[in-house]
């Protein structure tokens, strides 16, 4: 079942699972950053055989670039305005509004643990820094993230993660450091470093941190990479 709400203003989609109106079962979570095709990723997860026993909030950003960048940065590209790093403001409504929003008004299983973020591109960016400045979320995945982003690698280094008991997942095409873009084309090289990063900070022992490779570019399969995702997810969720 798909719901449309606005949570503090943002503009959300709800996945809630099979059963869920008749039953009283509490559900793990996942948050998204950003508008993403749940109706593929839960047709892709049927046609697999799997139960999808979660609830998926997908949040709209008011702006994807001043939402989902960190800090202020020069433009992308030379058509588009420069981001206005407004993440923290996107962050604290989040941790602090959408979340015991949601923990208040459906049957969720509210402990960091049970509570991931996931995001896609600029989304992803926002999940890994996320881990820096909240520690309502346990898991944590960058699907194709923008962890090129100007200084990001630097910030990792001078932060600390709030929590250690993170698992978290990076994926890639093989494809995207081909962009054009000098900025852009130092995506592999940054998110093997943020792998690198958040291992030494969490003292990976036991998986803490998984990358992925995937085929194609930047937005080659996005339904099946998140397919991939949620499938380590759920692989970890208990």
């Amino acid at each position: 079942m798909l719901k449309e709400l606005s949570i503090s203003g943002m503009n959300c989609r709800l996945y809630l699972p099979p059963g869920y109106e008749e039953g009283k079962e509490h559900y793990p979570v996942i948050y998204v950053n950003g508008k993403i095709p749940i109706e593929g990723i839960m047709i892709a997860l049927v046609n697999i055989g799997v139960r999808a026993d979660f609830l998926l909030l997908s949040i709209k950003p008011k702006s994807w670039n001043n939402d989902f960048t960190p800090w202020m940065a020069p433009a992308f590209r030379v058509e588009e305005e420069a981001p206005q790093g407004r993440a923290d403001a996107y962050l604290s409504c989040l941790a602090e509004e959408i979340k015991p929003y949601m923990d208040a008004h459906y049957r969720t299983k509210p402990e960091p643990a049970h509570t991931a973020l996931f995001g896609y591109s600029l989304g992803g960016l926002t999940a890994v820094y996320a881990l820096y400045k909240t520690d309502v979320f346990g898991v944590a995945a960058s699907l194709s993230g923008s962890l090129w982003f100007d200084g990001f690698c630097a910030f990792m280094e001078r932060e600390k993660p709030l929590r250690t008991d993170l698992r978290i997942y990076l994926s890639l095409g093989k494809k995207e450091s081909r962009s054009k873009n000098p900025r852009m084309n130092r995506v592999a090289a940054c998110t093997k470093r943020a792998e690198e990063i958040l291992a030494a900070q969490l003292g990976e022992t036991d998986g803490k941190v998984f990358f992925e490779w995937n085929e194609g570019g930047h937005f080659h399969d996005i339904e099946g990479r998140f397919v991939k995702a949620i499938m380590w997810w759920m692989a970890g969720e208990c």
